[in-house]
């Protein structure tokens, strides 16, 4: 097994951040967007460690059976000439913006299987296979097992409409067991299988398989979660990626969007003084330093209190909320999973103490979160959502929620599933624009043409081909049983920009 986990992205991740700075573009985050950058898994660019077999935890669902808020988004009006490029004939396909995302509507773009060709590796007359490296174990449960949840349910749903021009919609996902050279092993034997893309794929290890995807020229759709992933030329999502930081000799500072940060500013309500708190895992504690970096740089905040060694296996977060009450802190954001959260939440309950702001990231998005630590100790935790609301009941969002319920019983909906979803819808809609018989170059082509996209209105406008950060997030909090909308009172906010996040 190979061991690449620090190897950096491809050449091309230099200029882009080049071209970025240059034209000082002020693309806000969602901090969700460095959201991803904020779990426990999010911020740096190596690997978990340990080991792990290549194989462990593959599975091959095979194809399955038979059984808005309106946004300014836009695509190619009508075929596009990448569906051309495709060539064996053109699904009729609308603009993005007319476009509904139903299976129904995505199986009767192009119906049949007449004139369908083996086009590109994982594509055969009847059946498209596509890859999934998430992860399903490893230190931090939960949280990862929600991606290719997501991106089952779409394809089951979407198979027992028809298929996408005839042809059945497999998934074969992959245990990493959030380890990097584990992921890289399993980018690789899928490559090989071949799959014709990576739809969903969630772990805080998603950087290991990258070099190998970008060489290989493979389309990689779902939520970066790590900077090499985001910067990567061949990776696509609805939702921008997690952070930038230029590669190679004396590489440069993070950079991240301060979305978040600048909402609360706006809404008045954030704090003063705030606590950092994240995991002793590496990638969590650099993805509090960062975020504390801009918290106090950029917006002037006074960090009362940071702790970066957490172990995941703390019995309680006493003495962390014992001594952000000693240094008069005023909030705290986490940069924990369920588990964690959940310990603060009790800790600050069981001493009542009463913060302003006790903030966390779309890792929290679930109903698990609130049922872990108890309905009275969660009220008002505050979450950043690069998406409207499960509980708005947007048309995407009802949709991903009846499809999970339907084709995956018990799953429970959530922040990186509903991205994977997202993701693998924006996928889906560009294979049909790449034609009948699709290739790598006509999906390139149809997706560095969708601008504006806004993928059914659940996230802000964003043009994919930016391989930037997407520049809306908004803010739930937990009132009674449920996630519900904190702020801005309606839609999202995009009034944040990039800034540094390290020396």
């Amino acid at each position: 097994m190979r061991t690449s986990a620090s190897r950096t992205s491809s050449d091309g991740t230099l200029s882009r951040w080049a071209r970025l700075v240059s034209a000082g573009v002020a693309l806000a985050l969602l901090m969700t967007a460095c959201g991803a950058r904020v779990g426990p898994y999010l911020g740096a660019s190596q690997g978990v460690g340990g080991g792990g077999g290549a194989t462990q935890g593959s599975t091959d669902t095979g194809p399955a059976g038979t059984g808005p808020v309106a946004g300014p988004a836009s695509g190619p009006a009508g075929p596009s000439p990448a569906a051309a490029a495709g060539g064996g004939g053109t699904p009729n396909v609308a603009a993005a913006s007319q476009f509904d995302f139903t299976p129904q509507t995505e199986a009767g773009a192009c119906q049949g299987a007449a004139g369908n060709t083996a086009s590109a590796p994982g594509i055969t007359p009847n059946s498209v296979t596509f890859g999934n490296v998430s992860g399903l174990t490893g230190p931090l449960s939960g949280s990862f097992t929600q991606g290719a949840q997501g991106v089952q349910a779409l394809f089951d749903a979407v198979d027992a409409a028809g298929g996408i021009c005839g042809r059945k919609l497999a998934l074969v996902t992959e245990d990493d067991q959030q380890n990097a050279s584990t992921n890289e092993s399993d980018v690789q034997g899928l490559i090989a299988k071949p799959v014709f893309a990576f739809a969903g794929s969630t772990s805080d290890a998603d950087n290991g398989g990258v070099p190998d995807m970008t060489k290989a020229g493979i389309p990689d759709f779902g939520f970066a979660i790590n900077c090499i992933r985001s910067e990567s030329s061949t990776y696509w999502s609805p939702a921008g990626g997690s952070c930038y930081q230029p590669q190679g000799p004396g590489q440069g500072p993070y950079a991240v969007g301060d979305g978040t940060f600048a909402l609360d500013q706006q809404q008045g309500y954030l704090p003063k003084k705030m606590a950092f708190l994240a995991y002793s895992i590496p990638i969590s504690a650099q993805a509090a330093q960062q975020f504390a970096y801009v918290y106090q740089h950029t917006f002037g905040g006074d960090v009362c209190y940071q702790d970066t060694s957490i172990s995941p296996v703390s019995a309680s977060l006493e003495s962390d909320v014992e001594q952000m009450q000693s240094n008069g802190c005023q909030g705290v954001y986490t940069f924990m999973d369920v588990t964690g959260n959940s310990k603060l939440l009790q800790a600050l309950q069981q001493q009542n103490v009463n913060l302003g702001l006790v903030g966390s990231t779309f890792d929290s998005y679930t109903p698990v979160q609130i049922q872990t630590a108890g309905q009275s100790a969660s009220q008002k935790l505050t979450i950043a959502l690069p998406f409207i609301p499960l509980s708005e009941h947007q048309h995407m969002d009802d949709m991903y929620q009846s499809q999970l319920k339907q084709y995956v019983p018990g799953a429970q909906p959530s922040g990186f599933g509903f991205l994977a979803w997202l993701a693998a819808q924006m996928m889906i809609y560009a294979v049909l624009q790449a034609g009948r018989n699709p290739t790598w170059a006509s999906l390139d082509n149809a997706l560095n043409g969708l601008k504006n996209f806004d993928d059914g209105g659940a996230v802000g406008p964003y043009s994919p081909g930016s391989h930037g950060v997407a520049p809306c997030t908004m803010d739930v909090w937990v009132q009674g049983s449920d996630f519900v909308r904190r702020s801005p009172s309606s839609g999202l906010f995009c009034g944040g920009q990039t800034v540094q996040a390290s020396p």
